[in-house]
């Protein structure tokens, strides 16, 4: 066993997807007592196999590159077919029996090294004689910057939604157990900094706790923080489409013409270009920008502001008049702008793209939206910690996360609205 108290494992034998699902698991700290590394250089394998040929390759790899303890993930019509010595898992494969499969893998692997004959008989490591530590950690970097670049490629292919739906059904690291362990790793860097002010009150305390055990739910336990009938303003019942077919596509993409949307966006713009109050003028009631304090002075109530932006504006019908720093302003509640900008555009996307964006076009998101105060919609927080890991298209993100496309979809058209993509 390693220095570090962690035996190494490689995979080899899935496709980039599946791949790329592992080595979240791997690198999220739910595998115990197991660092992954490439498979030439690991002490044991996770092999996926699911028909004959992909079997074949196995065993082909497996005589090149020597034979080692490992655990075959299989389809259920070729279980039969692997050999009666190793840690056999079944698929739909499930993060609670990996994890008893790694346990076992690891009671194997330690016996072996406790054996004096085994240790007799087996050289050491070529990696750990030839390679100090910081060769070993680049190594695994050049690793996961491969298997991430596979999966991008996957992902990219004509076929995808068919090979996707095939994954989905072989592969079941569940969605919602990945979106667990991403919220997981949240609440770890939460609780890091609770325990560093410790002169706290108990009760933030048992608030850091309460936040941990809720991010080990899954999506479905989890309460939501908005209601059904707001999930269904921000982001429409829309079912997923294919974007290759331009009949289908049309359903997806409208015109932001004569909408409310970019009239509060050229406001923004024009308030703070001119350090003045704007006005929105042509809607039932009172809608001022304030660039000095960046909020909004509304007197309209939620279902108006709803209904607004939905209507379409005729020509003139609706303008923006520049007000001066000590004009008399009315009574009304005031909301910040990126909050406002923010439930604007989910409320006028309902799950749509405006003809404006690309549900095609890569994009890198810049920070995580302030979800304490903006709306959250159902996978916001998952969509978000992988749209900020890496740049990647609409289609990309909801093919990964197995998310219906309506919630990518709403979350891009918000987030852009507010600025939060790397230009």
């Amino acid at each position: 066993m390693p220095v570090s108290g962690k035996h190494s494992i490689g995979i080899i034998g899935f496709a980039a997807n599946e791949a790329a699902m592992l080595e979240i698991f791997f690198n999220g700290n739910k595998a115990k007592g197991f660092h992954l590394v490439p498979a030439e250089s690991a002490e044991s394998l996770l092999i996926g196999i699911s028909d004959a040929s992909s079997r074949k390759q196995v065993e082909g790899w497996l005589r090149q590159n020597g034979n080692r303890p490992f655990i075959a993930v299989v389809d259920p019509g070729t279980a039969e077919k692997v050999n009666g010595k190793s840690i056999r898992l079944t698929r739909p494969l499930s993060m609670g029996t990996l994890q008893q499969a790694l346990a076992d893998l690891r009671l194997q692997l330690d016996a072996m090294s406790t054996s004096p004959a085994v240790q007799a008989a087996s050289p050491e490591h070529p990696l750990e004689s030839l390679r100090d530590q910081r060769t070993v950690a680049f190594a695994e970097w050049q690793a996961r910057k491969e298997r991430s670049s596979q999966a991008l490629s996957a992902w990219k292919g004509g076929n995808s939604q068919r090979q996707t739906e095939a994954l989905r059904s072989r592969f079941s690291l569940e969605r919602n157990e990945l979106n667990s362990l991403i919220l997981d790793a949240q609440n770890q860097l939460r609780q890091q900094h609770s325990q560093a002010n410790d002169s706290r009150s108990s009760a933030l305390s048992m608030e850091a706790e309460s936040q941990e055990t809720e991010s080990l739910l899954s999506d479905e336990l989890q309460t939501p923080r908005i209601s059904a009938e707001m999930i269904q303003q921000c982001c429409g019942n829309l079912p997923d489409v294919n974007l290759d077919s331009a009949t289908e596509r049309r359903r997806v993409y409208f015109s932001l013409d004569g909408l409310l949307l970019p009239w509060i966006m050229r406001c923004i713009e024009a308030g703070n270009a001119s350090g003045k109050p704007q006005q929105v003028v042509g809607v039932p009631g009172a809608l001022f920008y304030l660039p000095a304090d960046k909020e909004f002075l509304v007197t309209l109530d939620a279902d108006l502001l709803l209904q607004l932006t939905r209507t379409r504006f005729g020509f003139e019908e609706i303008s923006l008049l520049e007000r001066e720093p000590d004009a008399e302003l009315p009574k009304g509640r005031r909301v910040a702008s990126d909050e406002l900008l923010w439930q604007l555009a989910l409320f006028t996307a309902r799950g749509r793209l405006p003809d404006t964006l690309s549900a095609e076009e890569p994009r890198l998101l810049n920070s995580i939206p302030d979800f304490e105060r903006l709306l959250e919609t159902p996978h916001a927080r998952s969509i978000a910690e992988l749209w900020q890991s890496q740049r990647l298209s609409a289609q990309n993100i909801a093919s990964m996360l197995g998310v219906p496309q309506r919630f990518v979809f709403s979350f891009l058209v918000a987030a852009d609205a507010i600025g939060l993509y790397c230009q």
